[in-house]
């Protein structure tokens, strides 16, 4: 079988930077309320949010749209941080002003919730807290680039009951540069989305990041499966399940078929479609196309095969099988700067969430600098989905057929400990090897 250890969060691991580590302890998650009656909002203080966030959280989605209703009518210009910080206390989201999204953190309320509404449950597992700003490094990327997300939000809030859970803290980065500048990030976390039904039995799972567009589309395929088996008896559910994952894994490799003609720029650092191939392509005098990377192409090997560290492989590939390609940008963006690529898959909501976390702390950037990020984001969420589509759910999606595991507790250890590599024997999640000499007493161990 495939190593898989290696195959996940290209685009977390590329884009982040990690080092030494340190653990953060988070509180644990709150138990959702439903069945409240509709608290009334006050008038008073028009542009505070009101004061009853707890009583409006009690009421799950209902709550949050009571909130959403009263910042549209009394508020209704920028975001400021007391409204940011009201949203996400009444959704269980860092961020959910921009989501709009209502996450229960109990599973109980929200098998209750999901037969209430016939819907499937989207689970996220991951690592710390969806409502801090260090949770694992996934969750942050869905925050920005899935949630924020105009139609992927519209999608979720219609199709889904939401919920999340931690498999357990994330471990935190500090580095102290001596002069009160720090840097602190996280390290070591991967996430997935499950997909159940109002039973909570596992329908379906979406490891690790993926393109809003092709989220959204597995989404709807699950959906579809979800219908089908609402309401039917266990072993006709199992039976529907596991022909949905037998012939989902003859798609992947029918796809797989279509991307080893990929032409792709080795180690560029955008993503690259057709359009741009040709004119690289037709540059082949130049001293600029002598200078580039080489010009190859994806040959008949396995997805297993193919390095996952090869961004711009996979990168090609992920564009290749959905279609992901440069179009014109609009007149006057960021984008329209000669010699800045367009973004070609994030909305306008997603960058606006990008361009104010990447330009806090006084760290700002020019509109030139900004699409620079943008565009790397993009290659790494498209290599991202290729791995996760074609590697690790092709896995996922085996161990569902060949054990008959639709058992959300079961199918989710061993996703962690097998697929992402970080089981839960492991308490340093891999990040303590002993097998260095680091000249540091105990290799820097500080026990509690």
């Amino acid at each position: 079988m495939h190593d898989l250890t290696s195959s996940f969060s290209l685009g977390v691991a590329a884009s982040l930077g990690i080092a030494a580590v340190t653990t953060l302890w988070l509180s644990p998650c709150r138990a959702d309320e439903l069945g409240a009656p509709a608290p009334q909002l006050a008038l008073a203080d028009r542009d505070r949010p009101p004061a009853n966030l707890t009583e409006l959280r009690a009421q799950g989605p209902a709550g949050l749209d009571a909130l959403s209703a009263r910042f549209a009518a009394q508020h209704g210009g920028a975001m400021d941080p007391a409204w940011e910080a009201a949203f996400d206390t009444v959704a269980g989201q860092r961020y959910a002003a921009w989501s709009r999204l209502y996450w229960f953190t109990d599973l109980d309320r929200a098998k209750q919730e999901a037969r209430h509404r016939h819907r499937p449950i989207l689970a996220l597992r991951m690592l710390g807290d969806l409502r801090e700003d260090l949770s694992c490094a996934n969750s942050r990327l869905f925050r920005a680039t899935l949630y924020a997300n105009t139609e992927v939000s519209a999608y979720l809030r219609e199709h889904f009951v939401l919920y999340w859970s931690s498999e357990r803290t994330v471990p935190v980065v500090t580095i102290d540069f001596g002069d009160g500048k720090k840097l602190v990030r996280t390290t070591t976390g991967n996430s997935a989305h499950y997909v159940l039904d109002d039973n909570g039995n596992v329908l379906d799972v979406l490891p690790g990041l993926y393109a809003p567009s092709v989220f959204r589309a597995e989404l709807a395929k699950s959906v579809a499966l979800a219908d089908r088996v609402r309401g039917k008896p266990e072993a006709e559910r199992v039976r529907e399940t596991l022909a949905y994952h037998t012939a989902a894994l003859a798609a992947s490799e029918r796809a797989w078929q279509r991307a080893a003609g990929v032409t792709y720029l080795a180690g560029t650092p955008y993503l690259h479609g057709p359009t741009a191939l040709a004119r690289a392509q037709r540059a082949t005098m130049s001293k600029m196309i002598v200078e580039a990377p080489d010009l190859r192409a994806i040959g008949a090997i396995r997805p297993g095969e193919l390095p996952a560290d090869d961004g711009a492989a996979w990168s090609a590939i992920g564009q290749k099988l959905w279609d992901i390609h440069e179009r014109p940008a609009p007149r006057g963006s960021a984008a329209a700067i000669p010699g800045t690529p367009a973004s070609i898959v994030l909305d306008a909501a997603s960058r606006d969430l990008v361009q104010q976390l990447h330009d806090a702390a006084g760290q700002r950037a020019t509109p030139g600098d900004l699409a620079v990020v943008i565009a790397r984001l993009e290659q790494h969420i498209v290599a991202d989905t290729a791995i996760n589509e074609l590697v690790l759910r092709r896995a996922i999606r085996r161990q569902i057929i060949e054990q008959r595991e639709t058992g959300f507790a079961a199918l989710n250890r061993w996703i962690y400990d097998t697929v992402f590599a970080t089981p839960s024997s492991d308490p340093w999640l891999g990040l303590l090897p002993r097998t260095d000499f680091t000249g540091l007493p105990g290799d820097g161990v500080v026990m509690p």
